[in-house]
């Protein structure tokens, strides 16, 4: 099948280099807005041929001539694309797969995963699927979120905690993920997950001190707007009484990021004069924090995700924990990136294998926990990658 990617940063580079070693994959297309980030990989011998264009993917006719002809098209760039390149998708009768989706437009509305999931009926009209925040988290939380829940009989919450420690060259704290899409996630107001309905909460707050794994340990973690609290409830088939999201920051740049917000310092428009040029404020905060996948040094550290689920199983009332761990050094042996590029690319190709291979549950619009757990589990595996689970009994 050929895959187009669009988007070749840090995540759409390690994804690229995750299909080439696919079977199923025969020919991988990329594209970017700059040219020469698609054309990195074309040079590379192998199997699979590469083929890399130029894009803005908000030219909507040069979107659709690059994706004619692909079997399947992985959105990774900003998610305030995905409806967008959705619907380029259905133009040119593609299948069609991203790894995290928009934020609502505007204070009050509905999260832009709903708008995404609203399309279901047109991607069945034209025999085609779609698999929406389909990465690590979310995505494959997702996954595990759903086979936790389907242990117990009753669940009383659910909890999705990530974190890393790295040691690295620069600020105490370093996003990574794509900078733009973690300021973008991080100053959305969160919603959790109460008994019937979604309640919205202020942008990072409810602290936390959340055991993660050692070398990761104790984190601070706070309340962060997720696709996992707005999907699982709605598609796990029984009641939930809580659902929320939680992750890891350092409190230093929590207190610095409200601050600035507040000031009305970090909107798109805030222009501020550096010498004789007129400069966003957003953008030149952003740029003070290193890129990961440029580091000339390999980082430090390891990227932790738990899931946890509590119920009510034969009366007893239980907490069934997942752990995900992986060491930055690994990441780097495998993909030559990050933990948490690895993983997320690791997740959007184990969509794109499910596509492929006719395993999901067929056209229309799809979350990662409708996916087949067990096949997802095998393809997880198949990459010798961890996956630890643990019970703990709880108080009534």
């Amino acid at each position: 099948m050929r895959v187009a990617i669009l988007g070749v940063g840090g995540l759409g580079r390690t994804l690229a280099s995750e299909l080439r070693a696919d079977r199923r994959v025969t020919s991988l297309l990329l594209t970017d807005q700059f040219g020469e980030r698609a054309r990195v990989l074309t040079g590379i011998p192998g199997r699979v041929s590469i083929e890399a264009t130029q894009l803005n993917v908000e030219n909507h006719a040069a979107l659709g001539r690059a994706i004619k002809g692909s079997d399947i098209v992985v959105n990774t760039t900003l998610p305030r694309y995905n409806l967008r390149i959705m619907g380029a998708a259905l133009e040119a009768g593609a299948h069609y797969l991203d790894i995290a989706a928009a934020g609502p437009s505007e204070p009050g509305a509905q999260p832009g995963i709903f708008a995404q999931l609203a399309r279901a009926d047109d991607f069945k009209a034209v025999g085609r699927t779609a698999l929406v925040s389909m990465g690590f988290d979310p995505g494959i939380s997702n996954v595990m979120a759903r086979d936790a829940a389907e242990r117990f009989e009753a669940i009383d919450a659910i909890r999705i905690r990530a974190g890393e420690l790295v040691t690295a060259p620069g600020p105490g704290y370093l996003p990574l993920s794509s900078r733009e899409a973690f300021l973008e996630n991080v100053l959305v107001r969160p919603s959790v997950w109460l008994d019937d309905g979604l309640a919205a909460r202020e942008p990072l707050s409810e602290p936390e001190d959340f055991p993660f794994p050692a070398p990761v340990g104790v984190q601070r973690t706070y309340l962060v707007s997720h696709e996992e609290v707005e999907t699982l409830p709605r598609f796990l088939g029984k009641p939930v009484g809580r659902v929320d999201y939680k992750h890891a920051l350092h409190p230093d740049v929590v207190r610095a990021l409200i601050s600035l917000d507040r000031l009305g310092l970090l909107s798109d428009s805030r222009m501020i004069r550096v010498g004789n040029q007129m400069v966003s404020f957003r953008r030149a905060l952003l740029a003070a924090f290193p890129e990961p996948s440029a580091l000339v040094l390999p980082l430090q550290g390891a990227t932790a995700l738990t899931v946890e689920v509590e119920g009510v199983r034969d009366g007893h009332h239980l907490v069934r924990r997942g752990d995900v761990l992986m060491s930055q050094p690994d990441a780097n042996r495998r993909r030559s990136t990050t933990a948490v590029n690895y993983l997320t690319a690791v997740g959007a190709a184990i969509g794109v294998a499910m596509i492929g291979d006719q395993a999901t549950p067929g056209p229309g619009v799809h979350p990662p926990e409708a996916l087949d757990r067990e096949r997802v589990f095998k393809e997880w595996a198949a990459r010798e990658l961890p996956m630890q689970w643990s019970e703990r009994a709880v108080a009534a």
